[in-house]
């Protein structure tokens, strides 16, 4: 029967204290067990888990890997240009979304370019842009009230 020899708890605790207290003293008495065997070399067909190789595990794991890079990349619209005439194109179209973005900035809300129906009249501001649409009303009604005032 292979194994450990059987020690008394009581010659264990012995040693285990003289072992602490000299490290570096050989151990008064050799094994005659045989030595542990080593385990056999990690191959790409050793077996590591659920029946499948090693191979398998690296390839699910490259492709699962993979799969979340182009899904990022797809996502996020991370596309490398690759002539310079696409980098040119690209900057242009940054510089003209640019030009888009600051002229709606200066576009006025819609209450102010429209009227709504059923709503009163508000006094004009004088911070207020006038739009096409106010200076028509209000020419509209200086030719009405010149004409009241001729008759």
């Amino acid at each position: 029967i292979y194994g450990t020899p059987r020690v008394k708890p009581q010659e264990a605790l012995g040693s285990m204290t003289s072992a602490w207290l000299t490290p570096l003293s050989p151990d008064p008495q050799p094994s005659t067990a045989p030595p542990k065997p080593k385990p056999p070399p990690l191959t790409k067909e050793t077996v590591v888990f659920w029946d499948m190789r090693l191979w398998h595990v690296v390839g699910i794991f490259s492709l699962f890997v993979l799969c979340i890079i182009i899904t990022l990349c797809c996502v996020f619209n991370c596309r490398v240009p690759r002539t310079r005439k696409e980098i040119e194109a690209r900057y242009l179209q940054r510089k003209a979304a640019k030009m888009y973005t600051d002229k709606l900035e200066t576009v006025p809300p819609l209450n102010e370019l429209t009227e709504i129906p059923g709503e009163e009249k508000k006094k004009k501001k004088k911070d207020s842009v006038d739009t096409v649409a106010i200076k028509v009303e209000e020419d509209e009604k200086k030719e009405a009230k010149k004409k009241k005032g001729e008759k």
